[in-house]
């Protein structure tokens, strides 16, 4: 799994990459984007055609967690065994390459999660921030509040 290395778009990937994380078809992301479920962010690429890139938070909201994905497993061929070593080795040697297998596809699971759970609490913070929101600009209170001090002082605010 690729993901973008810029911190604003790090939890973002393509729609070949989801369709693949999640085991789901491109036409069927498309499909969602189509009917609204999804939104994808575009990114324009050099001197091509825009890319579109997708939320690892909305695939997860639409998808459900990513499944692991299926290992492609090497095969040898007799010819790879020497002929005095017995088929019990090569299960030796397979079975942690295996196991390193399953434990990269969890680590790649987890470390998307981890992805969008971050981007997802940054989203949180930002629409808790509170912010400091006048329709006036500094200027134009100032003036009002000089005209209302004004006013006051030569009793016309009764």
């Amino acid at each position: 799994m690729t993901l973008d290395a810029s911190p604003r778009h790090r939890s973002r990937i393509s729609i070949t990459e989801a369709g693949r994380l999640f085991g789901i078809s491109t036409n069927t992301i498309r499909r969602r984007v189509k009917k609204g479920h999804l939104t994808p962010f575009q990114r324009q690429d050099p001197g091509g055609r825009p890319r579109y890139l997708f939320d690892i938070t909305d695939l997860i909201r639409v998808f459900g967690e990513p499944g692991p994905t299926p290992s492609v497993t090497s095969r040898t061929s007799d010819t790879d065994i020497p002929g005095h070593v017995t088929g019990q080795k090569t299960t030796e040697q397979t079975a942690p390459s295996e196991g390193l297998n399953q434990l990269q596809q969890e680590h790649a699971a987890l470390k998307a999660r981890f992805e969008a759970q971050s981007r997802h609490l940054e989203d949180l913070q930002r629409l808790l921030t509170p912010r400091l929101v006048s329709p006036d600009s500094v200027g134009q209170r100032a003036s009002r509040y000089m005209g209302e001090l004004a006013r006051a002082f030569r009793g016309q605010d009764r």
